[in-house]
């Protein structure tokens, strides 16, 4: 088995954990089991570098690991695993909103170019459109962020304002959040990306044609190229 195989199969293992550990830590009073969807997380980001022995990686995993275990003896192990449900998407959306500036590339815009090449199509409803959609991306991004912020801020007995201890105004089962993190956002962003590929296939169809899953694997394949032009 070749190690590009080999880092796949980890980077799929630990994306099926990171659910998994959030609904058990959601579960669990143990505050260490708190410790691991921010360490699931955090080494996903850093396997790239962790699988080619890169030293800068593995430094920044043990510091992860390390900064993890100094939050158990002050009280504090679940204000991580409490903020990624909100902070992951307003880093998205901070993402698709910067590419919307001024004299910059919105993000499908950019996609649409790197994915198709030469049959980009570059005609003026496509610009308006893959902006537009850039545009709806990055609020449904900061909106979903905004909800879970907001979940995790009013459960009890264990949410962020409990954590610094004050009372919760309208305080909501902690189940709830964990529903909302662990199942309907993904949900809700599934269910986005399939309506926007269905709608551009109505509204542009001098697109190029495409199956949904030769969509998504250019999506996932030219992901990291995106994310160092944005």
């Amino acid at each position: 088995m070749n190690a590009a195989r080999v880092r796949a199969g980890l980077a799929g293992a630990l994306i099926l954990a990171w659910p998994l550990s959030t609904h058990w830590a959601t579960v669990s009073a143990d505050p260490r089991v708190a410790l691991l969807p921010p360490l699931v997380l955090g080494s996903l980001l850093l396997l790239p570098g962790l699988s080619r022995g890169r030293g800068r990686s593995a430094l920044l995993w043990l510091a992860l690991v390390l900064g993890l275990l100094a939050l158990l003896p002050l009280g504090v192990a679940a204000l991580p695993m409490e903020l990624l449900p909100a902070l992951l998407p307003a880093l998205a959306a901070a993402l698709f909103g910067a590419s919307l500036r001024r004299g910059r590339e919105p993000l499908i815009t950019r996609f649409v170019r790197i994915s198709e090449g030469d049959a980009a199509p570059t005609d003026a409803a496509t610009t308006r459109y893959t902006r537009t959609v850039t545009a709806a991306w990055a609020l449904l991004l900061a909106a979903l962020a905004a909800i879970a912020l907001l979940l995790a801020l009013l459960a009890v007995p264990d949410g962020l304002l409990a954590l610094t201890d004050v009372a919760s105004p309208w305080p909501l089962p902690r189940a709830w959040w964990s529903l909302w993190s662990n199942a309907i956002a993904y949900a809700v962003l599934g269910i986005a990306f399939v309506l926007e590929y269905a709608l551009r296939r109505r509204l542009l169809p001098q697109a190029p044609r495409r199956g949904f899953v030769a969509f998504a694997r250019a999506l996932a394949v030219h992901w990291p190229e995106l994310k160092r032009r944005a």
